[in-house]
C-alpha cells in the first residue's frame, strides 16, 4: 500500500514552500504592473507575467545550472532539459498559489513582510540585519524598498497557500506507520548464481562471412578520430606577476595582429623569420603532442577549426596561443582487414555473451518448471550463493549480489519467485531466486523511528495533494502563453 513512501529522500512539498521563497531574488515581483512591460509572456486568470520577469527567472536557472556544471551550458543541454519549460512551468504554478491563497482568504501582513526580510541572511551582517546593507543591495539591483516588498508579499503569499494546502493532509495511522516501517526494515533472503560469459569463450567458431556482417553491423565502434594537423605560436607566461603577464599578452597579440596584416601565417613567417611557428603531425583528442598547450580551450579550439583556417588569440591559464590548422583528416571507417585482430575478440566476446544469456535463460525456463536451483547450478557447473537483502544497507556489495538488483528482489515473493528475465549487471549474468522475507515486529520501533516515518508519510501525503491541486488548478486555469515564448 505504501510502495511510493519508500526511500523518500526529499519532499515535494518542502521543495515547493523553499522554492517560493527563494524565487524573491529569481524576479523582483510577480503579480501584474510590477514591471513596466506592457505586453504579457504568460496571462494566468488575467494575471500578467511580463517578459522581463521570465528572462529574470530564466537567467536565475541558467546561472544555477552554470555553477552544478562548471562553466558554459551548451545550448543543446538547455534544449534537452526543458529549461523554458521548466521556466514557464513555475511561473504559472506560482501564480495558481498565490491565486489559490487569495481564494481561501489568506492574508499577508505588513510585520511578516518585515520579519520575512530582517530573517534573510542577504541582508544581515554578523548575524542581524543590517539596513544600510539591505538599501544598498536593493539599489545594486535597481529596487526601490516599496518594489521590493511588494514581491515579497506576493512570494509569501504562495508560500502560505502551498502550507495551507498541507494542512489538509497531517492525519497518519499507525497501521500506516507499522506499514512503512515494516517495508523499510524487511530483509529478504535470495540464492543467486552468477554466469559469466568468459566462460564460453572457447566455444565460439570463428567463421569469415559471419565475422564480416558482424563488422558491418559494429563498424561504427572502430571509426577513427578526427585528426588535425597544426602550425602554431605559443606565448606562456614566465611568471605570475601582473607585469610579466601583461607583457606576455603585448607580444602574443602583437604576432596575432601581425599575422591578420600579413594575410597568412606563412606570409608572417615571411616577414618575421625570427618568429617560432611549431608545427605537429596528425593527432587527434585523445593523443594531443606534448608541443602543443594542453589546456581544454586550446585543445576545443584545435579540433573545432576547419583546414586552413587561423584561430583568434587562445588565452589559457598557462599563456597564450595561436592555432592554424594545416589539415584536417575526417573520422574514417577502417578497412576490416586493417582491425580484423581487434574485431575477431570482440566478436568472440560478443558471440560468448549470447551464448551466456541463452544458458542463462534456458537455467530460468527450467527453475520456473521444477524449481530446483541446486540441481541445476551443479548440472551447470554455477556456484550456487546466498544473500540477505535489506532496504538500509542498498549499497552493500560485501555479499556478493548487485546492489542496482535490490528493487527488482524486493518485489518478488512465494508466489513469484523468480524474475521475468536473465539480469545483466556489467558483463556478469545473475539467476536469483526468492527464498524468504523477514518483516520486524513493529513493536521493535522506538519513539524516534515512529516520528520519523509520522513526518515522512506526512510529507508525501502533503506533497501528493499539492500535485493533485495545482493540477486540477490548472486544467480549470484559464491561461495564455505568448507565441514568443513557445
Amino acid at each position: 500500500m505504501l510502495q511510493i513512501f519508500r526511500d523518500k529522500a526529499q519532499s515535494t512539498f518542502i521543495q515547493a514552500i523553499v522554492l517560493v521563497i527563494a524565487l524573491v531574488f529569481v524576479f523582483w515581483g510577480v503579480g501584474a504592473n510590477m514591471m513596466d512591460s506592457q505586453e504579457a509572456a504568460i496571462v494566468v486568470n488575467d494575471e500578467d507575467i511580463s517578459f522581463q520577469q521570465y528572462q529574470r527567472a530564466y537567467d536565475q536557472l541558467l546561472a544555477s545550472y552554470r555553477q552544478q556544471l562548471g562553466g558554459a551550458v551548451p545550448e543543446s543541454l538547455l534544449k534537452s532539459l526543458g529549461v523554458k519549460e521548466q521556466i514557464k512551468t513555475q511561473l504559472i504554478q506560482q501564480a495558481l498559489l498565490r491565486q489559490g491563497a487569495q481564494t481561501m482568504g489568506i492574508t499577508v501582513s505588513g510585520p511578516e513582510i518585515q520579519q520575512n526580510i530582517q530573517e534573510m541572511v542577504q541582508f544581515q551582517e554578523n548575524g542581524t540585519f543590517n539596513m544600510d546593507k539591505y538599501k544598498s543591495i536593493l539599489q545594486s539591483n535597481r529596487l526601490t524598498p516599496h518594489k521590493f516588498e511588494n514581491s515579497m508579499r506576493y512570494d509569501t503569499l504562495s508560500s502560505k497557500g502551498v502550507q495551507a494546502i498541507g494542512d489538509f493532509a497531517t492525519n497518519v495511522t499507525d497501521a500506516e506507520i507499522d506499514d512503512l516501517y515494516q517495508q523499510s526494515k524487511e530483509t529478504i533472503t535470495v540464492s543467486y548464481a552468477e554466469i559469466n560469459p568468459a566462460t564460453f569463450i572457447d566455444k565460439v567458431t570463428i567463421e569469415e562471412n559471419a565475422l564480416a556482417a558482424w563488422y558491418e553491423l559494429n563498424k561504427a565502434k572502430y571509426k577513427t578520430a578526427p585528426q588535425v594537423k597544426l602550425k602554431f605560436l605559443s606565448f606562456p607566461y614566465d611568471n605570475a606577476d601582473t607585469e610579466s603577464r601583461a607583457a606576455t599578452f603585448k607580444k602574443a597579440n602583437d604576432a596575432y595582429e601581425g599575422i591578420i596584416s600579413a594575410g597568412s601565417l606563412n606570409e608572417y613567417a615571411t616577414l618575421q623569420p625570427e618568429a617560432e611557428i611549431l608545427q605537429t603531425d596528425f593527432f587527434s583528442r585523445s593523443t594531443p603532442p606534448s608541443t602543443i598547450d594542453n589546456a581544454p580551450s586550446v585543445q576545443a579550439t584545435a579540433f573545432s577549426l576547419k583546414s586552413g583556417e587561423l584561430s583568434s588569440l587562445i588565452e589559457s591559464p598557462a599563456g597564450y596561443s595561436i592555432l592554424f590548422a594545416d589539415a584536417i583528416q575526417e573520422p574514417q571507417f577502417p578497412a576490416l582487414s586493417e582491425v580484423k585482430e581487434k574485431v575477431i575478440d570482440d566478436y568472440k566476446n560478443d558471440e560468448a555473451r549470447t551464448l551466456a544469456l541463452t544458458k542463462g535463460e534456458e537455467i530460468l525456463a527450467s527453475l520456473r518448471t521444477d524449481g530446483n536451483f541446486s540441481e541445476l547450478s551443479k548440472n551447470n557447473d554455477l556456484e550456487l550463493k546466498e544473500a540477505t537483502l535489506s532496504r538500509d544497507n542498498s549499497t552493500d556489495t560485501s555479499n556478493g549480489f548487485p546492489p542496482s538488483l535490490l528493487m527488482k528482489v524486493f518485489a518478488l515473493s512465494d508466489n513469484n519467485a523468480y524474475p521475468d528475465e536473465v539480469a545483466s549487471v556489467g558483463n556478469t549474468l545473475y539467476l536469483y531466486k526468492f527464498t524468504e522475507r523477514i518483516l520486524p515486529d513493529s513493536a521493535t520501533m522506538t519513539n524516534e523511528e515512529r516520528e520519523q516515518f509520522r513526518a515522512q508519510i506526512i510529507n508525501t501525503k502533503q506533497e501528493r495533494l499539492l500535485i493533485a491541486w495545482i493540477r486540477n488548478q490548472e486544467k480549470n486555469a484559464d491561461i495564455f502563453t505568448n507565441r514568443n515564448l513557445q
